[in-house]
């Protein structure tokens, strides 16, 4: 019974689209949704859903509106929408839809019928929506999470005028060897650093992708007027810088941070 009266609404809401759609997008310009939206996308976006929506009601199947569902979550949480937003377009359509059964329906015995089968179908269609923004809000949160964790594991530590230590501890994977850059760089543009002590004691491990880093951060820091001096690499990670083809040479290094520091000082009153 409630299959043949959704594609009975289906066949009704093909047949008056555009009239529907219309009304539709002037009651999401009422509610402010819509003022950073150009109408070309509005037209588009709403065209598309609108679609989605007459298609549930005419086969039952929501993979559809999964899929936008997912898609929009991830751009809805990019663009710090709130979920009023993100479910409030399904609302509304569902009050149009409503409304407009309501009247072509009003002396129709099947009118409280249809108007349910109307709202179960766009309620559903609201809380698949609602379930991907909760979930993508997650990842985005986790994301964000991580980040933190990545920021407070890299100790960017100011200790003279112009002198910055990063002591790095445990293993560098690439995630973290791009944050090390991105954080020690910014460090040293906030505090005006000339030099920069890396101290690799606690690193067990340095492969190709790390020594790049590493590299690549000694570059970028004379680039913004900064030495640097690397203090604590192991025999087997210098053997690794070796093997991978990095003139150390080319490097300021000391075995330990007692005599980087002691370096590093003479260095300043120069």
């Amino acid at each position: 019974m409630s299959m043949d009266l959704n594609k009975e609404l289906s066949l009704l809401f093909e047949d008056y689209a555009e009239q529907l759609k219309e009304q539709w997008i002037s009651e999401m310009k009422k509610l402010g949704f819509l003022e950073q939206v150009s109408d070309d996308e509005i037209e588009k976006q709403f065209t598309n859903l609108y679609n989605i929506a007459v298609s549930t009601f005419k086969t039952g199947k929501y993979d559809d509106v999964e899929e936008y569902a997912r898609n929009i979550a991830q751009k809805a949480v990019l663009q710090h929408m709130a979920v009023d937003q993100i479910i409030g377009g399904m609302l509304k359509l569902r009050d149009v839809y409503q409304c407009f059964i309501f009247e072509k329906f009003k002396d129709d015995e099947r009118l409280c019928n249809l108007i349910s089968a109307c709202a179960t179908v766009i309620n559903k269609i609201v809380s698949i929506k609602a379930l991907a923004f909760v979930e993508e809000s997650e990842k985005e949160i986790l994301q964000q999470q991580k980040e933190a964790m990545l920021a407070l594991s890299i100790p960017v530590l100011q200790i003279r005028d112009e002198m910055l230590i990063l002591p790095l501890i445990g293993i560098i994977d690439s995630a973290r060897s791009q944050q090390i850059v991105e954080e020690l760089l910014n460090k040293i543009a906030e505090y005006q650093a000339s030099i920069i002590i890396i101290d690799l004691t606690g690193v067990p491990i340095i492969d190709s992708l790390v020594a790049n880093h590493i590299i690549k951060t000694v570059q970028a820091a004379k680039m913004l007027g900064a030495e640097t001096i690397i203090t604590g690499i192991s025999p087997p990670n210098a053997q690794t810088l070796v093997n991978i083809g990095v003139d150390i040479s080319t490097l300021i290094t000391k075995n330990n941070l007692r005599t980087g520091l002691r370096l590093a000082d003479e260095m300043l009153q120069k």
